[in-house]
């Protein structure tokens, strides 16, 4: 089992950080558009599939790149995928009932986000890009 997430930046490096409807385990927290992967399908296909599900965005998978895999962060044993998207122009987002709302972040305000999120997904994020995205 594995969860797939994309990281989404616009043409000015702003982050698409979603905010969660009010989920059970996570209230109203910070989010990346993305889910989890169905049986006998990729990662790749999976994070394609749920940004256009959860957030009204099309990418393919030329447009996806693979930041992160693995189980470091996970409390439950599910491996985590993080892949990036540049967009050449901010898309329309449009909301699925998983997410209450949205904002293109800077930079630092994205990490911070992240960081102060309650889901271990979100932490890997901020690990990730504050590492990687210098």
């Amino acid at each position: 089992m594995g969860a797939a997430k994309v990281l989404i930046i616009d043409e000015n490096d702003n982050y698409l950080m979603m905010v969660r409807s009010n989920h059970p385990r996570f209230g109203n927290d910070s989010d990346l558009p993305g889910g989890t992967i169905e049986a006998g399908e990729s990662p790749e296909i999976a994070a394609v599939r749920e940004v256009d599900e959860e957030a009204g965005i099309k990418i393919t998978l030329d447009d996806i790149e693979l930041l992160y895999s693995g189980l470091d962060y996970s409390e439950h044993n599910i491996k985590y995928f993080l892949y990036q998207a540049r967009v050449t122009a901010r898309p329309a987002v449009t909301l699925s009932w998983e997410h209450s709302g949205y904002n293109w972040l800077t930079r630092d305000e994205f990490l911070h986000a992240a960081k102060n999120s309650v889901d271990t997904y979100m932490h890997m994020v901020y690990d990730v890009v504050s590492k990687r995205l210098n």
